[in-house]
């Protein structure tokens, strides 16, 4: 979400300005880092395309960036690189603008040209599968057991203690 009011970015946008950014919100981590980097917003020129990562209103009224993961005739399924459900039916009447670059500090990630850009976007789609399954999946059984071994340890921790206890008593008596 952009730290601007959603009138005037589409007032800007609509008027073919560029907009420069900070935003806030996890969805696009590691990408964007909220409140540290800098979005380049410009408006639509031409056919988005699979990858391409619009400005668009979403349903609550908020201006949402997250990446387009189909484009299909009636609208756009996209997602946050961060989130792990899609977003449908979103079409061309509800973007207002696209992500041409990111500001990293001072250094300007190109969109359209820069390598490390694209091999990061070729990354976290390939690796989606594998985020999902371990987020989703695997990651609830894993707190699961990490409660069920700090409940373990809760219940031997006094019986261990007097132990412990008892034990260097034992051996002050034994002097």
């Amino acid at each position: 979400m952009l730290n601007l009011q959603n009138d005037d970015v589409i007032k800007a946008l609509g008027n073919g300005e560029i907009i420069i950014s900070h935003f806030s919100g996890t969805s696009m981590y590691p990408l964007l880092k909220s409140g540290k980097d800098r979005v380049v917003i410009a408006p639509v020129d031409g056919a988005l395309k699979k990858n391409d990562v619009p400005l668009y209103k979403g349903d609550n009224g908020k201006l949402v960036l997250h990446r387009i993961i189909y484009v299909k005739s009636d609208g756009y399924v996209i997602r946050g690189d961060n989130l792990y459900r899609n977003e449908y039916n979103v079409t061309d009447e509800k973007i207002v603008g696209v992500l041409k670059g990111i500001y990293k500090g001072d250094k300007l990630y190109n969109c359209d040209t820069d390598f490390w850009y694209k091999l990061y976007v070729c990354f976290i789609r390939v690796s989606f599968p594998f985020r999902y399954v371990f987020v989703i999946l695997l990651r609830p059984c894993l707190v699961k057991i990490k409660l069920h071994k700090q409940q373990f340890f809760e219940l031997v921790k006094v019986p261990l203690q007097m132990k412990i206890f008892f034990s260097i008593n034992q051996k002050k008596s034994d002097r």
